[in-house]
């Protein structure tokens, strides 16, 4: 299990504990978290995970495009290994955008107290789905969705949206068509403070050529 840095609820450094433990306890810690954005297709990418990532049980949400915890003693820009391992991309830190920092606080299960100063970026992938290796096995696909129809969902202003869908197989990746549907999105995400909408807010703002102040 590795070890992260835990934070006071202010995000000064106090130790450090194993991953487990941090999130049993209910410590502060921190995340590299990041959407990826295609900004010539308009279209944003979704994660699915593989099963059994987490100790409580979980539906098998649309997560955003890239999630996971710094290790202890690494800096912010360290956090892009979480988008090379996930992705299977050789992307560097200034290849991304960052949009932000989120601190938030919720109960997931009652050893699984999730209590994290997330660092947010939009990751700019003018590729196509089909490029991406997905090559980290905690990743099950990416689903792959306009950026105007990702808005229209996440208000609540349609059920249902088409999607493309990257699965990983026995055999390697395939692709399909189909459609996303609000229930297949994390619920706290949607509600809570509404991170999906104001997250592809964000990716369209980009897409339009806006580069400062996108902190969503």
């Amino acid at each position: 299990m590795p070890l992260i840095d835990t934070f006071t609820d202010s995000y000064e450094h106090v130790g450090v504990e194993d991953k487990k433990t941090a999130h049993r306890n209910g410590s502060w810690h921190r995340t590299f978290s990041a959407l990826a954005v295609n900004p010539l297709d308009w279209t944003v990418l979704l994660q699915k995970k593989a099963p059994g990532r987490y100790s409580f049980d979980r539906p098998d949400y649309a997560d955003i495009t890239v999630g996971g915890h710094y290790h202890a003693g690494e800096t912010i820009p360290d956090g892009i290994r979480e988008a090379r391992e996930e992705l299977g991309l050789p992307l560097n830190y200034s290849d991304l955008h960052p949009i932000g920092l989120r601190q938030t606080a919720i109960t997931l299960a009652p050893d699984y107290i999730e209590r994290e100063f997330q660092h947010w970026h939009l990751i700019p992938l003018a590729i196509d789905l089909d490029e991406i290796p997905l090559d980290d096995a905690e990743v099950a696909g990416l689903v792959e969705i306009g950026i105007d129809d990702a808005i229209t969902l996440a208000a609540g202003d349609t059920t249902t949206i088409p999607a493309r869908y990257a699965t990983r197989t026995p055999t390697g990746l395939t692709h399909s068509e189909g459609s996303l549907a609000a229930t297949d999105l994390i619920p706290n995400y949607l509600t809570l403070d509404q991170l999906y909408l104001r997250l592809f807010i964000a990716a369209r703002r980009y897409c339009a050529g806006e580069r400062t102040h996108l902190f969503w």
